[in-house]
């Protein structure tokens, strides 16, 4: 409820959640679910462009997954690991226009994931381009392009409504910077995905 509450534009609904949610685990211990939780907490409260408790969310949630390897963690979380917190908190720190920091983490997290995890690795190597695009010092316009273009390589395997979204915001970002061959190329193959 509180990704869903995340992404329909309900962030401070969103925190609260995730807020409840933790204060309701306080007697039980599975670290990947609470790593969970403060991860949610975090991005709803980079929506909310609450930076430093965004940070301390993030904080919290990379403190439990250090704590892995308990038993009382549901096997249904078994995607939340160092990689995962990671792109995660590399995405809030995009929310926060961050994105030199973004851009490291994203990096840093996608390096992480095996093959087996590919619609993870699509939308955050979208995040990462996106990174790419902003102004700053991590600005590179050709990387944009070269990431938007594997992204469009892993999504060839995908049926991702979040992943198409992702990649139309990104096409429109870049739509300035059209006049670059990359870019230009880019957008070219771009157009029609999620279409098929």
């Amino acid at each position: 409820m509180t990704k869903q509450a995340a992404y329909q534009g309900r962030p401070a609904e969103a925190a609260t959640l995730a807020e409840t949610a933790l204060a309701g685990m306080r007697s039980r211990r599975s670290p990947r679910l609470l790593a969970q939780l403060h991860v949610r907490r975090a991005y709803a409260l980079a929506t909310l462009q609450d930076s430093s408790a965004c940070t301390q969310a993030i904080s919290k949630a990379r403190a439990q997954i250090e704590q892995l390897g308990s038993d009382d963690d549901p096997p249904w979380l078994y995607w939340v690991d160092p990689a995962w917190i990671t792109v995660e908190a590399g995405a809030c720190l995009l929310r926060l226009d961050r994105a030199d920091q973004a851009a490291t983490m994203l990096h840093e997290g996608i390096a992480l994931f095996d093959d087996s995890f590919t619609r993870d690795r699509q939308l955050y190597t979208l995040h990462l381009s996106d990174a790419r695009t902003r102004p700053g010092k991590q600005q590179d316009l050709d990387a944009a392009a070269r990431l938007g273009m594997a992204s469009i390589d892993l999504a060839e395997s995908l049926d991702s409504t979040l992943g198409t979204k992702a990649l139309r915001a990104l096409c429109q970002q870049m739509t300035a910077y059209a006049e670059l061959p990359a870019v230009r190329e880019f957008l070219e193959r771009a157009k029609g995905v999620g279409e098929r």
